[in-house]
């Protein structure tokens, strides 16, 4: 929950949507997520998580471009 709505801008209510929870509960899941970041445990590997969804979302950015300009360049030949 705390990832979703971090790292990809989804509101609580939406997060709360695709878990089936309310936005409140996912309001209070990030405050608890915040809270434990104190925790240098904690905090190492949440760091680790998101790092990861970056690595991932830069990665799948790059495809995506690679694609669009291939399919812009065969549209032109075309």
């Amino acid at each position: 929950m705390y990832l979703a709505h971090t790292k990809f801008g989804i509101s609580f209510t939406e997060v709360g949507a695709q878990f089936g929870r309310d936005r409140s509960t996912v309001a209070h899941a990030c405050r608890l997520v915040e809270d434990r970041r104190d925790d240098s445990g904690f905090d190492e590997q949440l760091s680790r998580m998101e790092y990861l969804v970056d690595t991932a979302m830069r990665g799948s950015m790059v495809v995506h471009r690679f694609l669009s300009t291939r399919y812009a360049r065969q549209a032109v030949d075309e």
